[in-house]
């Protein structure tokens, strides 16, 4: 079904999966620049849902954040950029791969946009605002780009998981079609002249 959709429709999808996410991520940063910086931390249904100003100098989680200035720089402005025009050229080059994977990409892409645009702009460091959590459990501070790329990432393992297993299906029924020989009325004659 999937083969079915359109190079258009694809396009238009990433297009919007773009201007929306990447829209998205840069107005709530900035609606959390000016309304949560300097202030503390604002708590929604019973403290599930914090919204909290942070400046992060890593990766995802703050991953990396102790690295060096020029290492942070080299893996999180030039190779996320690389990464991210890898991405690019998967989506014009391969545009015919399924629509759960073409959307996982269009994600990442818009995500990992977004935190790039920080990183440029902000001197290397991402507004994070978001933290869910249910008591002792808390997630680490997050932003709308990591929801999205998140979201690519679950998509990209679930499509990988049932493709691996509907071509697992396909071989096994393969290989029974093969090993099961069909008797025609060819065969049947070609046998019974035999005995």
């Amino acid at each position: 079904m999937s083969s079915r959709v359109s190079k258009a429709t694809r396009y238009t999808l990433l297009f919007a999966c773009l201007v929306f996410c990447v829209g998205c991520d840069q107005y709530t940063k900035k609606i959390a620049v000016e309304k949560l910086k300097f202030e503390p931390p604002i708590t929604y249904f019973n403290n599930t849902l914090r919204m909290e100003y942070a400046e992060n100098t890593g990766a995802f989680l703050s991953v990396g954040s102790r690295l060096s200035k020029p290492v942070r720089f080299f893996l999180l402005v030039i190779a996320n950029a690389a990464f991210l025009i890898i991405v690019t050229g998967m989506l014009v080059f391969r545009w015919q791969m399924p629509l759960v994977q073409f959307i996982a990409l269009s994600l990442l892409l818009a995500g990992g946009i977004g935190n790039l645009i920080d990183r440029v702009f902000l001197n290397g460091i991402v507004i994070d605002f978001l933290n869910i959590g249910f008591g002792p459990l808390r997630t680490g501070i997050f932003n709308v780009a990591d929801m999205a790329i998140t979201g690519g990432a679950i998509l990209m393992l679930v499509s990988w998981f049932f493709t691996k297993e509907t071509k697992t299906q396909e071989q096994e029924q393969e290989q029974e079609s093969t090993s099961t020989e069909t008797i025609t009325p060819s065969n049947a004659e070609n046998l019974t002249v035999e005995n």
